[in-house]
């Protein structure tokens, strides 16, 4: 069972306590100890009756619909586990030079659709003081939306001081004047649109400065004696055409590999220069600034 699917119905195995939905008059069989991970009923409890072995004496109505109750009790009584990864560590030597940014695969069977979180779980863990615990795992799922969902991950985050979860979304967002206004309208305040200004700004001037600063021959270490001038010549034309087109999420390491395929194919000595000069931006574009958090303090 998904986990889309798995919030449509709730049962309790060993229930000594009843939850009723007043609009829907459904009632649902609970356990009061696993009830406890939600503060308002931990205090329900403390100053409540207690002992009876009748089910209908230990009973309480709520004004909820029934998916919500469902939605509710199931996090009480089936707290939800972090997402699980598929991908490789991030920070493996091969995903450090293979990628841009550490993009996170993760089993989509074990991640909590992301409407459900925003619309609804989340108002639940207010509501209803959840736990620490609980909380901390629908965060994880929240993280696990950030590359294929980073503006309304950043924007709900933002809005609900996720500081860690915001900083993860921002390194994902694409130029912000690539969306539409309806689709900024998610960010809660100048503030926080103000710091993807300055991210991306600072990301673009930091890439620009790599590949300016990336020769294929630093300071003719494995210079080829036989092509050294077409090979550089055609590394200073890609990177100067490359540079004035810099956005925040372009892989460089990615554009600036395409001048191996202009080189000759038999020299083995600018084939090994190319690789070792991509690879290297590769791993200086993956550590220079890319998240809100790495932001300098403004004077």
């Amino acid at each position: 069972m998904s986990y889309s699917e798995s919030w449509t119905s709730f049962h309790c195995d060993n229930p000594d306590f009843v939850v009723r939905s007043v609009p829907d008059n459904t009632s649902f069989k609970v356990n009061r100890t696993l009830m406890r991970n939600s503060e308002v009923f931990r205090d329900m409890f403390s100053f409540g009756k207690t002992g009876s072995s009748d089910l209908e004496e230990e009973q309480v109505d709520l004004h909820e619909t029934s998916a919500v109750l469902i939605a509710l009790l199931r996090l009480l009584h089936y707290p939800p586990a972090p997402p699980v990864l598929r991908q490789e560590n991030e920070n493996s030597p091969q995903a450090i030079l293979n990628y841009k940014l550490p993009q996170r695969v993760y089993d989509l069977t074990t991640v909590i659709p992301l409407p459900l979180l925003l619309s609804l779980l989340y108002d639940l863990v207010d509501k209803y003081a959840l736990s620490d615990a609980i909380t901390k795992n629908l965060n994880a799922h929240l993280v696990a939306h950030a590359p294929t969902f980073p503006l309304p991950v950043y924007g709900f985050a933002t809005a609900h001081r996720l500081d860690d979860v915001a900083s993860e979304a921002s390194q994902y967002l694409m130029p912000l004047a690539s969306y539409k206004a309806e689709e900024v309208a998610v960010i809660p305040s100048v503030l926080s649109y103000h710091k993807l200004v300055r991210l991306q700004a600072l990301r673009v001037q930091a890439l620009q400065d790599l590949v300016f600063g990336e020769d294929i021959f630093p300071h003719g270490y494995g210079v080829c004696p036989s092509h050294q001038r077409e090979t550089t010549a055609l590394w200073e034309a890609k990177r100067a055409t490359l540079a004035s087109m810099i956005e925040t999420v372009t892989d460089i390491s990615g554009e600036m590999e395409t001048v191996a395929e202009s080189l000759p194919k038999t020299c083995k000595e600018c084939q090994k220069a190319c690789t070792a000069a991509v690879q290297m931006l590769a791993y200086k574009s993956r550590t220079t600034i890319r998240r809100i958090d790495q932001l300098p303090v403004e004077s």
